[in-house]
């Protein structure tokens, strides 16, 4: 049997019993992958063949990204792209400049000072992401700003990188060669677009006829923009992201995502095993005084950066807080460049274990962070509120004090869409009070003479302003549970006394929104198999029925609003 099966088979064997007794314990599993890894490394457990491993979960994080370039529109850049573009930099610039001032105060000499400040400015999307996607957040006001100021960081990572290789060649880069990376970029994203709007609608269109064949097509896809991106001098992730994101606008992005979605989940994991070993490597070694003053400077100090220029920005306490949680703790990429660093000579194996530690303790400490934000917001909130109060801002609700005895639909896409369609013909348009979190759907609907908000149903400024205990119906088609159960707590304590109905994805998590007070709940899944069963016990055997039953769905489909 080829020892490298064996190793793999050990590792997830790991994983899995960590992830269990993780999940019992009501811990993220990253950290029960990442465990799994230090132990391996501790108690001998295996010799992890570096290369197969390292292939894995390269491939991890490139679906990863792959999948979050599908999820997110190019058009919605408009409305973060400064404050990913600010806040990213600023972020960079704080932490290595006060980092910088830190490590040398602790005697280290100036380029490995430099390294290392530089290496732990960095935070991990593939962790960031992972978490976010747990939660539910990608989509969210913060999550968006998190994930486009996380990818400034990744340029900035990979522009450091380039620039080391120079020195590995024996010669600087010149303001030329740099410029031409910035070149290359947009060179490489424009291509990425062009492809969305005619190679691959044309091949999609002809791989659509089988499910397999549209999913073999994406894959195919997404290895050949990355291999273009590793031609135009970036990263296989960076190239896996541009891919995604010409997908972002496909009609098929929502079953390539779906399909793609179990070998990111695979791959991934090896990722974050892989992670574990190396941290663990010359840990031991490393004074235990440093390591403190290094997390704590990430844990805190980012943070910090990260809420004083979103505020500067204008945004609120919350979104400004959540986002913070999200850089505090250094990322593979830190790894990568003090790797690089250590072949070049210009630091030593001591230094390389000391950002090791730092990773161990920010990445642990961080996970907590993002997971229970909302919690950990609740308890700074009001001590926030003094040292950074909020600025006044405009209503959410046009003609807020107009509302009584209206209808609250919170999501408008795809279910949510066909609910308003009723509701305006039984209420009419002016009863009906929408909230999504979608710009171009708020958009669409104002100019259709609709109440629209745009908002996080999860932030209470947004829900004290939708006036809920005078609605006579709520509707909720974001199949997020504890979005769902904060709504229906907030309604019930403005004495909401109407239905309210919600959608999940899991059948257990309808119980939990029944036992939370909700009215009634649609699940998706239970439907469509009852929806299929009468389908087939009306037209059993006559495949002339079941085809005619097709061409009119698909003049539904085809009549529905698409955003």
């Amino acid at each position: 049997m080829p020892p490298a099966f064996l190793e793999l088979t050990l590792a997830l064997g790991l994983a899995s019993v960590f992830g269990i007794a993780a999940r019992f314990f009501k811990q993220p599993l990253i950290l029960a992958y990442i465990f799994a890894g230090l132990v391996i490394s501790f108690f001998k457990f295996g010799d992890i063949n570096q290369e197969i491993f390292e292939l894995l979960s390269n491939l991890g994080i490139a679906f990863l990204l792959f999948l979050v370039g599908t999820d997110l529109n190019i058009r919605d850049l408009k409305y973060v792209g400064k404050a990913a573009l600010y806040t990213g930099l600023g972020q960079i610039i704080f932490t290595a400049f006060v980092g910088f001032i830190i490590l040398s105060a602790m005697g280290f000499a100036a380029i490995p000072s430099l390294y290392i400040a530089v290496a732990i400015t960095f935070s991990s999307t593939v962790i960031i992401i992972k978490l976010l996607t747990e939660k539910h957040d990608l989509q969210s006001l913060y999550g968006k700003i998190a994930i486009g100021f996380l990818l400034v960081q990744d340029f900035v990572a990979i522009i450091a990188l380039m620039i080391l290789s120079g020195f590995s060649g024996g010669s600087n880069l010149s303001i030329f060669e740099v410029l031409l990376i910035f070149a290359k970029g947009a060179i490489l994203l424009g291509a990425a677009l062009a492809a969305s709007k005619f190679f691959l609608r044309f091949l999609f269109r002809l791989a659509s006829s089988s499910v397999e064949l549209l999913f073999v097509s994406a894959i195919s896809w997404a290895f050949l923009f990355s291999l273009i991106g590793v031609f135009f001098g970036f990263s296989l992730t960076i190239g896996a992201f541009l891919a995604g994101l010409a997908i972002a606008s496909s009609p098929y992005n929502i079953q390539i995502s779906a399909r793609v979605r179990p070998l990111r989940d695979f791959f991934i994991i090896i990722f974050f095993i892989l992670l574990g070993v190396s941290m663990s490597q010359g840990v031991a070694e490393v004074p235990v005084a440093q390591i403190i003053i290094l997390s704590v400077f990430i844990l805190v100090g980012n943070p910090l950066i990260v809420i004083a220029i979103m505020k500067s920005l204008g945004f609120r306490n919350r979104n400004s807080f959540l986002a913070s949680v999200t850089v505090a703790q250094i990322s593979e990429f830190s790894l990568i460049l003090m790797a690089v660093g250590l072949s070049l000579g210009h630091v030593n194996s001591q230094m390389v274990a000391l950002v090791s530690a730092v990773g161990i303790v920010t990445i642990t400490l961080s996970s907590y962070l993002i997971l229970y934000g909302d919690k950990i917001y609740r308890f700074v909130e009001k001590p926030l509120l003094k040292i950074a109060p909020e600025k006044p801002h405009e209503p959410y609700v046009a003609k807020k004090e107009q509302l009584e005895d209206h209808v609250v639909l919170v999501g408008c896409e795809q279910m949510g869409w066909d609910i308003l369609t009723f509701l305006k013909k039984k209420v009419g348009a002016k009863k009906i009070l929408v909230v999504d979190f979608n710009p171009e759907i708020v958009k669409t609907l104002t100019a259709s003479g609709y109440n629209a908000v745009y908002g996080d149903v999860t932030d209470p400024e947004v829900l004290e302003e939708l006036e809920l205990g005078k609605a006579k119906l709520i509707v909720i088609t974001v199949p997020v549970l504890d979005d769902n159960i904060q709504i229906i707590k907030f309604a019930r304590e403005k004495n909401y006394a109407g239905p309210i109905m919600t959608a999940s994805y899991w059948l257990h998590d309808a119980i939990r929104l029944y036992e939370g007070g909700a009215d009634y709940v649609v699940v998706p899944e239970t439907i469509g198999g009852k929806h299929v069963a009468k389908i087939l016990g009306d037209h059993w055997d006559n495949l002339a029925a079941i085809k005619k039953a097709k061409s009119k769905h698909f003049e539904e489909l085809m009549g529905e609003k698409i955003f």
